[in-house]
């Protein structure tokens, strides 16, 4: 019998971590190398100077408990994930030391190795969030932009793709796909996805989330139910409710700019499923991503929130603890149970 009780219960460790870690990396690899093709090198140094300063807080808690493996490969994941949620004016040096203080915290205080109940990625985003919130500004699209029938608009200034690219590949998926539903979509939403030119990178490049996203599917790095549902109730809000707040009709919700301009679809795919901190259940899994959709059009309402996002995230972790404990007195009793049967029909 253990006796000692750890703010940490469910981690977990396996020897095939750090290569899964790095996989698992290698699927935000693009998204960095359009911040390289797009010229985006504050937002590069900010990744930088988070991946060093959780290097220093693996190799800080690896001489403070020697029974601790170091992992780079987790330090790179995330290192990057918060340099990738960082806005380009947030200060280089901040970025080092709130990325090593909030990640040695996470580690200390949750558990190790960082797959506690608490996400240390988002602890550290919002961590950097309450020392430097003025430079993630606020919401970006005013009321009155939401009264309009597709605010998602407004984000197309300024991100279209040059030489009529995005002329050609709408019109392409106009006459191919569209057409079969008799509907079509204007110029700029394909420059959207390819790169809405927001100041979070982890904002920016749809395209690539979503192509990671199946990579991530297929190799089961993570399990499509949480996102799912996550996404979901979070698009059923957003375009069946938010109108009763903007003054606008029934169903005039806008999805694209609740989707591409608050990180929500980043967020579902590289920091809800996060190590330690989801249940395991079918219904487990359900219910957290419905109160994540719940939380994140909360937080986040129709879109262009700097933080709602990584904040949802960090609020879904607060129910992890209480979800994993009732799945496991479940699973205890209908063990329970088969044992009693078992031993019922072997005394026959």
């Amino acid at each position: 019998m253990h006796s000692k009780v750890s703010l940490a219960p469910f981690t977990s460790f396996s020897k095939s971590a750090p290569l899964r870690t790095f996989l698992f990396w290698c699927a935000l690899v693009p998204q960095i190398a359009m911040l390289f093709a797009s010229a985006s090198y504050r937002s590069l140094l900010l990744v930088l100077a988070s991946v060093l300063g959780a290097l220093a807080s693996e190799c800080r808690n690896y001489f403070r408990k020697k029974n601790v493996s170091l992992s780079a490969a987790y330090a790179l994941l995330s290192g990057t994930l918060v340099g990738l949620f960082l806005p380009p004016e947030f200060p280089i040096l901040s970025a080092f030391f709130t990325t090593f203080l909030f990640l040695y915290t996470a580690k200390n205080i949750f558990g190790n190795s960082g797959v506690s109940w608490v996400n240390p990625v988002a602890l550290s985003v919002i961590g950097a969030w309450f020392v430097g919130h003025l430079f993630f500004g606020g919401f970006t699209i005013s009321g009155a932009e939401l009264l309009s029938k597709n605010p998602s608009l407004n984000l197309i200034d300024g991100a279209l793709l040059t030489n009529g690219v995005d002329e050609k590949i709408t019109l392409f998926l106009n006459d191919s796909i569209f057409s079969l539903f008799d509907v079509s979509i204007p110029n700029g939403y394909v420059s959207l996805f390819w790169d809405n030119h927001a100041a979070i990178p982890a904002f920016r490049f749809a395209f690539w989330t979503l192509l990671a996203s199946l990579f991530l599917f297929s190799f089961d790095f993570i399990n499509i139910e949480i996102p799912a549902m996550f996404l979901l109730v979070y698009c059923l809000l957003v375009r069946f409710v938010s109108p009763l707040f903007t003054g606008g009709g029934p169903r005039e919700g806008d999805l694209l700019l609740a989707l591409l301009s608050s990180g929500i679809l980043f967020s579902s795919i590289f920091l809800i499923y996060w190590p330690g901190t989801v249940p395991f259940s079918l219904a487990g899994k359900i219910f957290y991503g419905i109160f994540g959709g719940v939380l994140a059009f909360i937080f986040c309402g129709t879109g262009t929130s700097p933080i709602g996002a990584v904040a949802t995230v960090l609020f879904m972790n607060i129910i992890s603890p209480a979800l994993q404990t009732i799945e496991t007195k479940s699973l205890r009793k209908r063990l329970s149970s088969l044992l009693a049967l078992e031993l019922g029909e072997g005394n026959k």
